[in-house]
């Protein structure tokens, strides 16, 4: 016949297991609701774009290089940029400046002449997640600024062996059927947008 040594063992005593369990519940608390947590770095929301879509804002008047986005020529309005990935600050004024004449040529003096307001956002996760919201904050009039004054442009260019995600939201003289303008290859940029 086999026996079992464990068997012929004592059992603990209730007070003992029951000291033993408190113990482990005790634990549980302190390491779930007492001791700190590693935080994650909070999730910082874009800067809305406050531009008014009632207010014409043409190229009529402007003086400096011309503009034309499909051969209609517009006013940049307000330039959206955030570097790619998650995680990322916002970029630096000297990366902005560098950026700007790099995606485009002449982008800079651009900007000196149409004097378009200039949003940072954190660090976005992707280009069509980016557009999708800069769309949807740049808030164009109609349905999506089609046979309005007003488009928005989005999409991705590579500066310095980094990615940026760049919006700009623009408006002509005259009502067009530009809308929105999504730039599915960062080489598509020149393209879309003439600056001369």
């Amino acid at each position: 016949m086999i026996t079992l040594a464990f068997l012929s063992l004592p059992l603990p005593s209730p007070i003992l297991l029951g000291l033993v369990i408190g113990l482990i519940i005790v634990g549980l608390v302190v390491y779930f609701y007492v001791l700190p947590k590693k935080d994650l770095p909070p999730e910082v929301e874009p800067v809305e774009i406050a531009i008014d879509p009632m207010v014409p804002a043409g190229p009529k008047s402007l003086l400096g290089p011309e503009v034309k986005i499909y051969n209609v020529p517009v006013r940049i309005v307000a330039i959206v940029v955030a570097q790619a990935g998650r995680g990322h600050d916002m970029i630096s004024e000297e990366t902005l400046r560098g950026l700007m004449e790099h995606f485009l040529p002449q982008m800079m003096a651009v900007v000196r002449a149409h004097r378009p307001d200039v949003y940072r956002w954190p660090g976005q996760m992707s280009t069509r997640g980016f557009s999708q919201r800069f769309f949807t904050q740049a808030k164009l009039p109609g349905h999506h600024g089609e046979g309005t004054p007003w488009t928005a442009v989005s999409g991705r260019a590579d500066y310095q062996g980094t990615g940026y995600l760049i919006g700009l939201v623009c408006c002509a003289d005259e009502d067009n059927p530009l809308g929105q303008i999504l730039v599915e290859q960062k080489q598509q940029w020149t393209d879309i947008i003439r600056i001369s």
